[in-house]
């Protein structure tokens, strides 16, 4: 789990079948030997292709697809990784079939809260899909090792705090739901031989607040009950995500100046009560997420053992979001499937930097691609898509992950008449795409000001009205 053992440690994911009732260690002990006598060196970041299982027939009648994950320990950084001298840690588990079931309040039709059971298939790929320029999803999952190894050896928390509470901030649209959604589900598979299932509890802190105050206290313990109750199963792992903890904030602020009843005081109060309650259980964990840095309660951000900045995606990050985008469309044949995929975001930034870490300029980037051989036509067409689709990236400045997500949809919508279109036709839609979707925005920015200056002035002419003489 943890980097400081001298031997590499290679993790892999096996997913059951649905109609499997294969014990996990069989499937685990199966998928070694498999993966050692036909994978001497295995590609990370990828799934074993299916009909390779068939070699094995109690693979191919139990395992729905065998994924390499990371590895952890390695001396290099290759996406190519030697199987030998190399510890395999295989996570066996199966998807849970069903979604998030919403919890309704008793006396308001109020959602109070979403659980899901663990892993579900309906949060299997949120993991992969988050692509950040940091290690913060392996930095998460090693914060949550650590917690359990510190529970296990039981430390003093009184000496050591743990309070087992993760805030992730930043602007909307950069993922910070998804991931904790994907750590929930990562957490599921990757201790189910410690745990039989993991449940997710998502609460929106908005709906801690009841129309009648009165009752929102008792909607919070309610709530805590339950998952009090879920937490007195040591088998299950239930992580609790609390979407938008800066309402709370807002709420208790009100409260203080006189703009709310002081119910609301009472209701925040409660909440980070149950909140260290929760840190003496060793089977849960509490993420927070916040659209307005500023605006988090000093309350929240002390609980928190770890405060991470979720930003917008880099270029790099954003090159990659739009491949896997256009790799997706591949896949589902609106574009011809290619024997040359784009460069792979790991290696773009590699390629179009000089040796002082600077971009090279477009020129420079053309000439590359012009001066490849004419006999490696599919190379040099590769690089020159995957240059195309690097400015394309470097266009987007300021995009969230949400709205880059949403370009190859418009794209297609909007510039393209064929349902199947070439690589290049799509990358060159992309960049008409963005560039509307940059002029769209500057109208709208420009409205809103326009409004904002009218309404002042409105406001302005009444004052002033209002404190001329009649005549």
């Amino acid at each position: 789990m943890l980097a400081g053992n001298l031997t590499p440690i290679l993790h892999v994911e096996a997913c059951l079948l649905p109609t499997s009732t294969a014990r996990y260690d069989h499937v685990r002990n199966h998928v070694e030997a498999f993966l050692r006598e036909f994978h001497p060196s295995v590609v990370l970041h990828t799934c074993v292709p299916r009909d390779e299982l068939a070699d094995v027939p109690f693979l191919w009648e139990n395992v729905e697809f065998v994924k390499i994950c990371e590895v952890r320990g390695a001396a290099d950084s290759s996406d190519v990784h030697p199987l030998a001298d190399t510890v395999l840690s295989v996570h066996v588990f199966q998807l849970n079939e069903e979604e998030g079931v919403d919890q309704v309040g008793d006396e308001e039709d109020v959602v109070a809260s979403n659980h899901w059971v663990l892993p579900a298939r309906g949060l299997q790929g949120v993991w992969d899909s988050l692509i950040y320029d940091d290690n913060i999803q392996l930095q998460l999952l090693d914060y949550v090792y650590t917690s359990m190894l510190f529970g296990d050896r039981g430390v003093d928390p009184n000496i050591i705090s743990v309070n087992r509470v993760a805030l992730l901030h930043g602007p909307p649209g950069t993922g910070k739901t998804s991931l904790c959604r994907a750590l929930a589900q990562k957490l599921a598979i990757r201790l189910a031989d410690r745990y039989s299932f993991g449940k997710l509890v998502e609460i929106n802190s908005h709906s801690l607040f009841s129309k009648f105050f009165s009752e929102s206290g008792k909607l919070v313990m309610r709530m805590f009950q339950q998952i009090h109750q879920l937490l007195d199963d040591h088998d299950v792992f239930v992580c609790v995500l609390i979407d938008e903890v800066e309402s709370l904030s807002a709420a208790r602020k009100a409260a203080l100046s006189g703009m709310e009843p002081s119910d609301a005081i009472r209701v925040v109060n409660a909440l980070l009560t149950q909140l260290d309650q929760l840190r003496r259980r060793k089977n849960v964990l509490v993420m927070t997420t916040s659209n307005i840095t500023e605006a988090i309660d000093i309350a929240f951000i002390d609980r928190a053992d770890i405060k991470q900045y979720i930003g917008p995606p880099t270029q790099r990050a954003r090159y990659a979001i739009l491949s896997t985008c256009l790799s997706e469309l591949v896949s589902k044949g609106l574009i011809p499937k290619s024997e040359t995929p784009l460069i792979d975001y790991r290696e773009i930034e590699i390629w179009t930097s000089d040796n002082t870490g600077n971009n090279k300029s477009s020129a420079m980037l053309s000439d590359m691609c012009c001066s490849e051989s004419p006999g490696d036509e599919q190379q040099h067409m590769r690089e020159e898509e995957s240059l195309m689709l690097w400015k394309v990236a470097g266009d987007c400045e300021g995009f969230s992950g949400r709205s880059l997500r949403k370009l190859p949809f418009l794209a297609h919508a909007f510039h393209l008449n064929a349902s199947v279109v070439s690589m290049s036709d799509y990358i060159l839609a992309l960049e008409r795409t963005v560039r509307s979707e940059k002029a769209s925005r500057v109208l709208l920015s420009d409205v809103k000001s326009s409004t904002t200056t009218t309404k002042g002035a409105s406001i302005g002419n009444d004052l002033a009205s209002a404190s001329s003489p009649l005549h």
